[in-house]
């Protein structure tokens, strides 16, 4: 592992790998499913060029300029049907798609791991929409991406903060034709513990057969108010449908019980960031426009650079859009700007995941987790205490 940073504070993003000169650098699984930089000391060269480009050590989270804010919505029912929220990265990816270029993005392996892929074709692009709760493997993507920069084609690069911050470090340079398309990220969940839970659902819901696709982000029950849906489809018209609020997975993912330990601690948050645009769910929009709000899903959409501000004149045409201000994004939606601790049971939990019993670890919290008094006992208690 790394001598010059704290494993704690490694986001795994893989910058270190793809740019050392002698190979000797490979990201593997460690124990808890997370990807990590593990170095071939007899191989290391000593250039340093890995230290150099760690995007924790050298921060590229520097301010360009001022950020714009806007609530959008796609205009296309389709792609909004099949999109986490309002549509607006795919808008951004036919753009591109219709330039000639290419677009970078999470996608689902066979198996369902995650893995970052390139698309250059609109029939392929569906594999990018969605979220995905996992890290996603990198593999060669950042010396691709170079590559088809120094052929002039145009690249939109989307990813979490830490990814984009890790291919800038790789990159060294900024390119005219590149294009970069980060998240509101609330954290990074186990690989490990994500594979683990898809085996798990298939055990139980189809006789060990795995799903032939799964929607984290479902909007058959809705999207206004946190009410979407977990849903894996199976053969024969099997499904698995959950309120995201009882899926084992995604309580585990939002109450921080498996989520990578430098997200407790994130560097690259904030309004104003090194990507030319920043994507996410417009949480609380209901409050503030309810006329953006169908419950089909709205876009928080900030604008970081000049660049971004001219792909947005290019898209404009294909959204419902309306401008808002910074305080309104994050009311609801503190993920922009802050950590989410990790819960103090973590690592027993980890553990727990990846021996694949979630029923077991349902029970575990119940038992192990305070309750928050009722209403009753609370009332009484201030009676008490004002006796």
């Amino acid at each position: 592992m790394f001598q010059w940073i704290n494993p704690m504070q490694c986001t795994g993003c893989s910058a270190c790998a793809a740019i050392c000169p002698s190979a000797c650098i490979q990201v593997k699984v460690d124990k808890n499913g997370f990807y990590i930089p593990i170095i071939d000391s007899k191989g290391c060269i000593q250039c340093h060029k890995c230290e150099n480009t760690c995007p924790v050590i050298h921060s590229t989270n520097q301010k360009q300029e001022d950020t714009m804010a806007f609530a959008a919505i796609s205009k296309h029912d389709l792609i909004r049907s099949e999109s986490s929220s309002g549509g607006v990265f795919s808008e951004l990816a036919n753009y591109v798609l219709d330039n000639g270029g290419c677009v970078f993005g999470a996608a689902f392996t066979k198996d369902f791991r995650v893995k970052h892929i390139c698309v250059e074709n609109k029939q392929q692009l569906n594999r990018l929409r969605g979220a995905k709760y996992a890290q996603s493997w990198m593999g060669n993507c950042f010396s691709e991406v170079e590559k088809r920069l120094r052929s002039k084609q145009i690249v939109l690069f989307s990813g979490l903060p830490c990814q984009i911050a890790g291919l800038q470090s790789y990159l060294k340079k900024r390119y005219e034709n590149l294009i970069t398309v980060d998240f509101i990220c609330h954290g990074v969940p186990s690989s490990g513990v994500w594979k683990q839970y898809v085996s798990y659902r298939a055990q139980k819901d189809n006789n060990g057969k795995l799903p032939q696709y799964i929607k984290l982000r479902c909007k058959s029950t809705g999207w206004s108010r946190y009410q979407y849906s977990v849903e894996f489809y199976y053969t024969d018209g099997k499904k698995y449908s959950c309120i995201n609020t009882k899926d084992p997975f995604m309580k585990l993912f939002v109450g921080d019980y498996i989520n990578r330990q430098s997200c407790a601690n994130c560097r690259f948050k904030g309004f104003h960031r090194t990507s030319d645009i920043t994507l996410g769910d417009f949480w609380g929009v209901w409050d503030y426009y309810p006329d953006m709000d169908d419950n089909k899903g709205t876009s928080i959409l900030l604008i970081h650079s000049i660049r971004g501000m001219r792909i947005f004149s290019f898209i404009q045409k294909n959204l419902r859009y309306k401008s808002v201000q910074l305080d309104e994004v994050s009311a609801q939606n503190r993920s922009v700007l802050t950590s989410s601790p990790s819960n103090a049971k973590r690592d027993v939990i980890i553990q727990k995941s990846l021996e694949g019993n979630f029923e077991e670890i349902m029970m575990y919290l119940e038992r192990n987790i305070p309750r928050k008094p009722s209403i009753l006992h609370r009332i009484w208690n201030k009676y008490i205490a004002n006796k």
